[in-house]
């Protein structure tokens, strides 16, 4: 790439400025990073002029980064997709697996493959940074109705899968439970799911708890880290907010979403330097919107980051922020706190949806997992799980080796 086809280095990056606020604050790759070359490549030609931001945020291999990507979250969708988009490695698995395997067995050797992968890509900035960085999130498998102790057998198993492997526990009362387990484990957990102040304070507890019983046990948890991950863009969108404010005959804008979502992220800050947890908040599930003028804008970019946050970034939200740097206009994180108006947070009281997700112990922890937005993301995990199954089967009469079972899951990449 030639300097004509740049802008000047002076155009400060969003990922820049936010370690510039907070050392601490990074940006993770939220898709499995076996897509992340090409995803970079497809950027390059779409906006040519943004070649020096592009470069920042995605360096060609991880262990370059400074500040651009630093980890990366998957989940069983993200999976899915990544083993359709590149079908060939995943059949290959299936083909040498036993002969007497079950096909959900199959779903998580196909799984763990694509986990063990994107782990091997992340590992030389998670080494080089002695477990700072360079941490592959992955999900367990089923999230409702799921027992305390299969969690925490399913997460070992993940945990064991590559060494900067981080469990993603979602948000209900077995999974903060689990959360305890694994951390007392030694285990570095992320804590999807999360939509309320109640669920982020359950799970500074579990961490809390499971911190001191691996001092007990002689647990050495120095590399561990913990991540909370509140979807901030789901809590708005669920229709039970809406059907709440009309029932109270309240007009529920798209800004009163946003300024909802920004409250319950400034409250789980609050909690956070109350407990002084070596824990961080993670936004995902970040959402733009087109104002009345029709510029393209992002409130949790840019109205976040005061405090030390870490973001996890869809291939579409950073699409959005190299345009916007193209445009010269760069997505800028917020240098103070935010001052939610008044008039906004007496309007979202009346609606007991919010209230739910805004004040501490207003969801109990039996309802973690019946909250809207949780069983909406429970439906997504489920949904890439049965496309995940769907390819299995769509490989039909594969031969199978005859071979010991034991030999299964990663014998083409287990860690040792």
């Amino acid at each position: 790439m030639t300097a004509q086809r740049t802008l000047p280095m002076d155009v400060p990056g969003f990922a820049r400025l936010l370690k510039h606020k907070n050392v601490d604050s990074e940006v993770w790759w939220d898709a499995a990073p076996l897509s992340y070359e090409s995803f970079k490549q497809t950027l390059i030609v779409k906006y040519p002029d943004a070649f020096d931001c592009i470069e920042s945020l995605l360096p060609d291999t991880f262990s370059e980064s400074r500040f651009g990507i630093s980890g990366a979250t998957t989940s069983p969708r993200s999976i899915a997709q990544e083993v359709l988009r590149n079908p060939r490695p995943s059949q290959e698995v299936i083909n040498h697996l036993a002969a007497d395997m079950s096909d959900d067995e199959a779903v998580r050797c196909v799984h763990d493959r694509v986990i063990v992968e994107s782990a091997r890509l992340l590992y030389p900035l998670w080494e080089a940074s002695q477990g700072a960085r360079g941490w592959l999130s992955a999900q367990v498998d089923r999230t409702e109705r799921v027992s305390t102790e299969a969690i925490v057998t399913r997460g070992l198993h993940l945990a064991g899968l590559a060494p900067n492997v981080m469990v993603k526990v979602p948000g209900s009362e077995q999974g903060y439970q689990a959360i305890e387990s694994l951390v007392a484990h030694g285990c570095s957990v992320n804590n999807t799911f999360c939509f309320t102040v109640s669920q982020a304070a359950a799970c500074l507890k579990a961490i809390h708890n499971g911190r001191l019983r691996a001092q007990v046990l002689g647990v050495d948890t120095d590399r561990a880290r913990y991540v909370i991950s509140f979807m901030i863009g789901r809590l708005g969108n669920e229709a039970e907010f809406e059907r709440q404010a009309q029932q109270r005959r309240l007009c529920l804008t798209a800004t009163d979403r946003r300024w909802a979502e920004l409250a319950v992220y400034q409250a789980i800050q609050a909690l956070m330097r109350r407990w002084q947890t070596p824990a961080r908040l993670l936004l995902c599930s970040l959402k733009t919107d087109i104002d009345v003028r029709g510029r393209e804008h992002c409130w949790h970019l840019q109205r976040t980051g005061a405090d030390t946050t870490l973001y996890t970034l869809t291939p579409s939200i950073i699409e959005f922020i190299v345009r916007r740097h193209q445009q010269r206009h760069p997505v800028v994180p917020a240098s103070d706190w935010v001052q939610l108006p008044s008039r906004v947070l007496n309007r979202l009281m009346a609606i007991p949806y919010f209230n739910q997700a805004y004040f501490e112990g207003d969801l109990a922890p039996f309802d973690f997992a019946r909250h809207p937005a949780f069983v909406q993301a429970a439906h997504d995990a489920r949904e890439g799980l049965e496309r995940l199954s769907a390819f299995v089967k769509s490989c039909g009469s594969r031969s199978r080796a005859p071979s010991v079972r034991a030999q299964s899951p990663l014998s083409m990449g287990h860690w040792s």
